[in-house]
């Protein structure tokens, strides 16, 4: 029998290459289809289909082995052996027609059939699952049919596809829907309705973007129907009106070649931000020579065309134009802070650009930036290293603009200073005022906690003792209280328990959990607790486990987000919706629910840890236990501290991805992933959709942070910096820090990367305080 052909007797595959690093630890022998489900959720495609074929060979029950032939058609598909693939799940459904997995099988086909550009094949089943499921999810399998037969190149047959899935119910915007019907009209030759439909889109949306997409698809077709002056008048509405689109930009094209007039200023405008700089200058050159009307904001796009192409000195002067000639104009005050970030961040021209802030100041103290002036003038002394010189401007704030939201963090980044300084007595007392300000306990607890190292270095033990003490009590679980208690019980920053257990029973826990909600929310000895009770007639619930079945896991937590939002009111609810899905996967939504509870309690941070233990073990849970087991034995990081990481990345969502395009659990940047990937040699075949697989995120992420800690020589802040901030970053403030964990967070720069690295050390308390099982 050819290898990887699947026949009722005797099934067989080819073995995968098995990565190197990383490699599941697994179960022997794998026997259970859950092992496979398991394996399967950890994105290990290769031990997945090893777990799912012994099922096959070793399982009895025809469920069972319909089952296995699922999850291995999943795993082939996942592999890109789509010949594989489509032997399994065919098997499944001549074989085993009468399982409850057929459905299933005819979704994941038509992934495999889409994949193999049989457009036809996969319409055709997405309809057969329709024909054995009516009425749960149409709305999502309908667009997935519609789609599968736009690209056959059936648009009508795609139109009424697309019609149904809107005629269905589901949460979210159909928006994109009703897009895609348009477009295939247009595709249709049917360009009257097609219009029609752009007009109507665009008059109901209030996205930018999404309207000068609509107005260059009206300009095609109008373009198609030869009907320049229609297209011209769409086209010229996008660039005027949306100049950050790249839709914008095509149409500007259009415009230009076609020989039609258009603003220069709109030009210039569109071509900035296309990244088009030099064809961005000579226009607003041209409209400057005609106009004056818009000059500061033309010489400011001028000003960040030319930096970007590297003139920094013709930047500055025009931002020097502004400055000077149009002193009541919206862009004045951005350009003297392009200016002052020029000089520095361009040029290491930093007393300048500290004087470019303070000349701001002192031109428009009333201005309602001042104050945020001064506190970047302050910075960028710091970072010249002229500290005596930022602590006076930092000490301006709170004496000249009291009533600003800088005041009270200028005031302790001041006393900080002088603390780098060597000041301790002028730190203490900076801090004293501090902490007489202070209306926040996480504020409190830093000024306690400064207070403290300043009596250390000072050489009062006692004062130092007693401030620390304070700081452990002021906000308890908050970062300075947490660090406090290290300090007072001399652990350095994340030092593991020395004796440590992850397992622990939600089902076992929930007794207690259970009286706790009858006792606290006054509940009815006859309400359920047990399942999801009424949830389960919530139509939200229904589509999203009917989703969730078929592999659609982006849809299904959708209706589940959206169950969650409907229902945060009421605890019962959010109690039963935080165990349904903790079961399921969704460990993201589940925390949000489980907090949800103790928040309708009026449950602070530090009285959640008092909770039943089902409550902080479903909010800090163990989950992926086994590759993250894994992945410290090999790197040598501890499991705690990588659980913390990966809660403050993703709360645990292996689908999440940030404005600034990291993915995944540990939020990985595709170029850092891709460097990673090559370093390691695995795994195979690397492309940034691998960043959304569990295992490989979990590896990656733990293989950087390793190597940074091993270059910060075994410091964990340092290395957390490193991995939100950059390794250059962090550098420069480890060895501004000389050693002092506590100085070095305060040195970080970035707010972000502060309270990132805070974040984690407040997590890695609470996840030690779980699981220390330490006599």
């Amino acid at each position: 029998m050819e290898a990887g052909v699947l026949s009722s007797a005797t099934p067989v595959i080819q073995p995968a290459a098995t990565p190197t690093p990383a490699a599941t630890t697994l179960p022997n022998p794998l026997t259970r289809v859950e092992d496979g489900d398991r394996l399967l959720f950890y994105g290990d495609w290769e031990a997945a289909l090893q777990a799912y074929h012994a099922a096959w060979v070793q399982e009895g029950e025809a469920d069972r082995k319909a089952a296995a032939l699922l999850g291995m058609g999943r795993a082939y598909y996942q592999l890109g052996d789509y010949t594989a693939a489509l032997q399994a799940l065919q098997t499944l459904i001549a074989e085993y027609s009468q399982t409850a997995h057929r459905p299933a099988a005819y979704v994941a086909l038509a992934q495999v059939h889409e994949a193999m550009g049989d457009f036809a094949q996969a319409a055709n089943a997405y309809a057969l699952y329709l024909n054995l499921r009516p009425g749960l999810v149409d709305s999502y399998i309908q667009e997935r049919r519609g789609d599968a037969l736009a690209a056959q190149g059936d648009q009508l047959a795609a139109i009424e596809a697309y019609q149904a899935a809107l005629a269905a119910p589901r949460v979210g915007d159909t928006f994109s829907v009703e897009i895609k019907i348009a477009n295939a009209y247009a595709a249709l030759g049917e360009y009257s309705t097609a219009l029609i439909a752009y007009q109507d889109l665009y008059s109901r949306t209030p996205n930018e973007h999404t309207r000068a997409y609509l107005d260059y698809q009206m300009g095609q077709v109008y373009t198609t129907l030869e009907q320049p002056d229609q297209a011209y008048a769409v086209y010229l509405d996008a660039v005027e009106n949306y100049p950050l689109s790249y839709d914008s930009y095509q149409a500007l094209i259009w415009i230009v070649e076609a020989g039609y007039p258009v603003s220069e200023f709109d030009r210039g405008l569109v071509d900035y931000f296309a990244g088009q700089y030099s064809l961005a200058i000579a226009a607003f050159d041209r409209y400057l020579s005609e106009s004056t009307e818009k000059a500061a904001t033309a010489r400011y796009y001028q000003a960040l065309a030319y930096r970007a192409l590297g003139e920094i000195e013709q930047a500055i002067a025009y931002w020097d134009e502004i400055i000077a000639s149009y002193p009541d104009d919206d862009r004045w005050d951005d350009a003297w802070e392009q200016k002052g970030f020029t000089q520095w961040a361009y040029l290491d021209q930093y007393t300048a650009a500290r004087q470019t802030m303070l000349d701001f100041v002192a031109q428009a103290p009333w201005h309602e930036r001042a104050a945020e002036f001064l506190m970047s003038a302050a910075r960028i002394a710091e970072r010249n290293l002229d500290l005596e010189d930022a602590v006076t401007i930092w000490e301006r704030v709170p004496l000249e603009y009291p009533a600003s939201e800088y005041a009270s963090r200028a005031l302790f980044l001041s006393a900080v200073t002088r603390y780098r300084l060597g000041d301790f007595e002028g730190a203490r007392a900076a801090f004293e005022r501090f902490l007489g300000a202070a209306g926040k306990p996480g504020e409190r607890a830093a000024a306690y906690f400064w207070i403290a190292k300043s009596y250390q270095a000072l050489g009062d033990a006692a004062g130092a003792q007693n401030a620390y003490r304070q700081a452990s009590t002021a906000d308890p679980t908050g970062y300075y209280s947490e660090r406090a208690r290290d300090i007072l019980l001399e652990r350095s920053p994340f030092t593991p328990p020395l004796v440590y257990d992850l397992g622990y029973d939600l089902d076992y826990e929930r007794p207690e959990a259970d009286a706790w909600m009858r006792e606290t929310f006054a509940l009815a000895e006859d309400v359920d607790l047990a399942g999801p009770g009424t949830l389960v007639n919530d139509s939200r619930l229904v589509r999203g486990t009917e989703l969730h079945a078929l592999g659609m896991l982006d849809e299904a937590r959708q209706e589940f987000d959206s169950l969650w939002q409907a229902v945060r009111s009421d605890p019962v609810a959010n109690y039963r919706l935080a165990t349904y899905l903790v079961n399921l996967g969704y460990y993201r939504t589940a925390i949000f629910a489980a907090r949800e509870v103790l928040n309708l309690n009026q449950m602070d941070d530090a009285a959640t840890m008092n909770a039943p233990i089902w409550f902080n073990h479903v909010r800090f849970g163990a989950y992926y236990r086994e590759p993250i087991i894994a992945v410290a034995e090999e790197t040598g990081l501890h499991p705690l501290f990588l659980y913390s990481v990966v809660r403050q990345e993703s709360l645990f969502a292996g689908w999440v991805h940030s404005s600034a395009g990291a993915r995944g659990l540990m939020q990985i940047i595709p170029s850092t992933g891709e460097t990673l990937a090559a370093q390691l040699g695995w795994p195979p075949d690397y492309t940034a959709e691998d960043l959304y697989r569990p295992l490989v995120s979990l590896r990656l992420g733990a293989e950087y942070l390793q190597t940074q800690r091993e270059y910060f020589d075994g410091d964990l802040m340092a290395a957390l910096a490193a991995y939100n901030a950059g390794p250059g970053n962090a550098a420069i403030w480890y060895q501004l820090a000389n050693g002092d964990a506590d100085l070095f967070v305060e040195i970080i720069r970035f707010e972000e990367t502060r309270r990132y690295v805070q974040g984690v050390y407040e997590i890695f308390s609470i996840y030690r305080r779980l699981y220390d099982r330490t006599p």
